[in-house]
């Protein structure tokens, strides 16, 4: 490539011509360029095709591999731009145009999960309109509860995936869960109260109480204390953290286990050891 067309490979990017960065970023398209090289017995060959250019490179390459190392490496020469058209919606100007009470599916998007609660709560219509859209309104009520269920109600509708926390994403699997309402299922969370605040700690545990009357097994790893008291079974691993653990020091309800005295869980949760509260943080 650099032959061809002249390109000084010992130039900066930011000096080389318009031309060539367009070049070498947008490929030659159909025109085939000769390209040189060394066989394993030092023999030279040479081969003609056209050069994709290094967007076409790393955006097949991406799509191509399974490596989830690899795909963070090609990530960090990629940047998300709203399209120019649709402003980052991801609708054609016709869709957008279709309102709702004055709103677009987009602005509706935009709305956190409480405040699109509330928006299809207070929608109004005529009596016909109400009828024909029912039951898509309590379908609809029914899953922007669920994120509510699980701590959510701040995120807007339109939040990309790829920005929620681990415990974020593993309670909106919760709700999607939920709102599948399949029985005899077995969930296997660790710590799903994570970035919870304890207020809305009960939130969880009542949906997860939820998902075991629907005739489902849930085992969750945790720490919050809240939550272990919930617990139908407890097993407590110990007797320490990592190599000097690894052994199952109590199990049975939360009352066993709060009686047996190998258990240094047990020993917090009667309030026999403690943590003290810091003066300064």
């Amino acid at each position: 490539m650099s032959k061809y067309f002249g390109i000084d490979m010992d130039k900066p990017w930011s000096k080389l011509t318009k031309p060539h960065q367009t070049v070498l970023l947008e490929g030659t398209g159909e025109k085939k360029i000769r390209f040189g090289y060394k066989n394993q017995y030092g023999h030279e060959r040479w081969y003609e095709a056209p050069f994709e250019g290094v967007v076409a490179n790393l955006q097949r390459r991406y799509e191509e591999t399974q490596s989830e190392y690899l795909k963070q490496e090609l990530e960090r020469y990629m940047s998300d731009k709203p399209c120019p058209a649709c402003k980052g919606r991801r609708l054609k100007p016709e869709s957008l145009a279709v309102t709702i009470a004055d709103r677009s599916i987009a602005d509706v998007c935009m709305l956190s999960v409480n405040g699109a609660i509330d928006f299809f709560t207070n929608l109004g219509g005529t009596e016909r309109e109400q009828i024909i859209a029912r039951g898509i309104l309590k379908e609809i009520r029914e899953r922007l509860q669920f994120m509510i269920d699980v701590g959510l109600e701040y995120l807007t509708i339109d939040r990309a995936a790829n920005t929620l926390s681990g415990g974020e994403s593993q309670r909106i699997r919760l709700a999607t869960q939920i709102g599948s309402k399949l029985m005899g299922v077995l969930y296997i969370l660790d710590e799903p109260s994570i970035g919870l605040h304890q207020r809305d700690n009960r939130r969880l545990i009542n949906t997860l109480v939820r998902l075991r009357d629907l005739g489902n097994t849930l085992i969750v790893v945790e720490h919050d204390e809240e939550t272990i008291r919930s617990a139908d079974y407890m097993v407590d691993i110990g007797p320490a953290a990592g190599e000097h653990g690894g052994e199952i020091v109590a199990a049975g309800t939360v009352e066993e286990v709060l009686r047996n005295p190998n258990s240094l869980t047990a020993a917090y949760l009667r309030g026999d050891k403690e943590i003290p509260i810091p003066r300064k943080r």
